[in-house]
């Protein structure tokens, strides 16, 4: 009953960021305090639920003087399931993503009650199509066609239209969380703006964020195999997330977070 490694992406998306914004864009180290969401769905006789989840999410999140953004992020979480037998999940993901959204370098490894499931070292370029190398492993090479795109670059869409008139996004993004594949996402820009107002914020970053919802799809299929709703302000925050999957939801909400000044002279 691991954590699925789609919350990371969809922590990605928020975090990493593109040259054309970098002013307004923060460094930050920050905390979200995981929980189950209440669910209406109806459990069928016979099938293994999630009863109760909870745990943290902790991020580096660092702009490396304009030349890339690097983001360390560490994600515990206890699952009990409806049998009463409790899992810790363990996600370790670090990504290395260049200004310009040329290239990017990921670490990921994940495990369950502290065995290794899998470590993979990804090296991704773009040079006409998009390219990923996995240097540390056997794995073959993947080739993605040129519509294929990094996470920044479908950032930079999602904050550029976050308050223009337009309702919809659609793009094949790949991150590197599911190693051989790419997501076709969807996102819905909503009219909705909350206010964060149980956490007492640094006054540089905006209190105010925009909701959008997103739906993750793979392989052509027509039901997503994820979705989302994020709070998030033009800074690139976000102090809140909830995960929908299939048999549960999980809410993230900061509890947490401190700037980082950077010295790049």
């Amino acid at each position: 009953m691991s954590t699925s490694r789609i919350i990371f992406f969809s922590l990605i998306l928020t975090l990493l960021s593109y040259k054309a914004f970098a002013s307004k864009l923060l460094s930050y180290q920050s905390e979200y305090e995981i929980s189950l969401a209440n669910s209406e769905k109806i459990r069928l006789p016979g099938k293994t639920y999630v009863n109760d989840a909870s745990g943290q999410l902790f991020i580096d999140w660092i702009n490396n003087c304009q030349n890339s953004w690097v983001s360390n992020q560490r994600m515990m979480t206890r699952f009990i399931n409806s049998h009463g037998v409790g899992t810790v999940s363990e996600i370790n993901y670090s990504i290395n993503e260049k200004a310009d959204g040329s290239n990017m370098d990921f670490v990921l490894e994940v495990k369950e009650d502290a065995e290794l499931k899998e470590r993979v070292y990804g090296e991704a370029r773009i040079n006409n199509n998009l390219i990923v190398k996995f240097p540390k492993t056997d794995k073959e090479d993947l080739n993605f066609s040129k519509d294929v795109v990094f996470p920044h670059q479908f950032l930079e869409e999602i904050i550029s239209n976050l308050y223009s008139d337009k309702r919809m996004l659609t793009k094949k993004v790949y991150e590197g969380t599911i190693p051989n594949k790419f997501f076709n996402i969807s996102v819905f820009l909503t009219d909705e703006i909350i206010k964060e107002s149980d956490l007492k914020l640094p006054k540089e970053i905006n209190n105010k964020f925009k909701k959008i919802r997103m739906s993750y799809y793979q392989d052509n299929q027509q039901i997503p195999v994820f979705e989302q709703t994020i709070n998030l302000n033009d800074q690139g925050v976000a102090n809140f997330f909830r995960y929908d999957y299939p048999d549960y939801s999980l809410i993230l909400k900061l509890k947490k977070i401190t700037l980082v000044n950077l010295n790049c002279d």
